[in-house]
């Protein structure tokens, strides 16, 4: 029986996109820049560690503010020219934008339940929706690091809700992690599926073409 909602709520990374496609050839572009600026070889889990520490330094900044600054310490620590850290990571966003695929349905999907209901992104990632042209489609785009609050905090789908207008319990969430967008998203009040394209997880769909005859609707407010 479809679900009757107000409007759809999407995670990002992983559900309308392949975070890994654009990540792993990023962070391979970034260790070899930071390898020939500075004469030692850097693996991404060492680049990835130095992240974690300045997750941990600069609470409620953001994933893009952290991994800047890791950049930034990194080549610091190898006495790097001064602005060689900065100029590693606009590269790095360069090469995620550039890389990043959507998945082969997404952009289908979101066309036709858009003419039915509003869409609404929230997600604690980085990825700019102009990369896919997909810039215009959403009615709200609920951010971590711009809103203050990241999943697995209930408190980000309220922010979605508030934003869209529409009562929290009327929205549907969707997304692949099973805390922080299933759990998190029903302890908010919000209805939740879980996407798994592995097939393998009970009761999840495994692609968001599934959605179209999932979710019913009330129409467009």
């Amino acid at each position: 029986m479809p679900l009757t909602v107000a409007a759809v709520s999407f995670d990002a990374d992983d559900t309308l996109w392949d975070f890994d496609s654009g990540f792993r050839p990023a962070m391979e572009h970034a260790v070899r820049r930071l390898r020939e600026a500075l004469g030692v070889a850097r693996t991404p889990a060492e680049l990835e560690a130095v992240r974690e520490e300045m997750t941990l330094a600069m609470p409620g900044a953001g994933y893009a503010a952290a991994r800047r600054a890791s950049f930034v310490e990194t080549v610091r620590r190898a006495g790097g020219a001064p602005g060689l850290g900065d100029a590693v990571y606009e590269e790095f966003v360069g090469v995620r934008a550039e890389a990043t695929r959507l998945f082969p349905e997404t952009r289908e999907v979101l066309a036709e339940l858009g003419a039915r209901l509003p869409l609404a992104l929230t997600t604690n990632g980085t990825a700019d929706l102009a990369w896919f042209g997909l810039q215009d489609v959403f009615a709200v785009v609920t951010r971590g690091a711009e809103c203050g609050v990241h999943k697995p905090d209930p408190g980000i789908y309220r922010v979605t809700a508030q934003r869209l207008a529409v009562p929290v319990g009327a929205v549907l969430h969707v997304g692949d992690h099973p805390l922080e967008d299933v759990d998190a998203a029903r302890a908010a009040g919000m209805q939740a599926v879980l996407l798994d394209r592995t097939g393998a997880a009970a009761g999840a769909i495994d692609t968001l073409t599934a959605l179209l005859d999932l979710v019913g609707g009330a129409g467009r407010p």
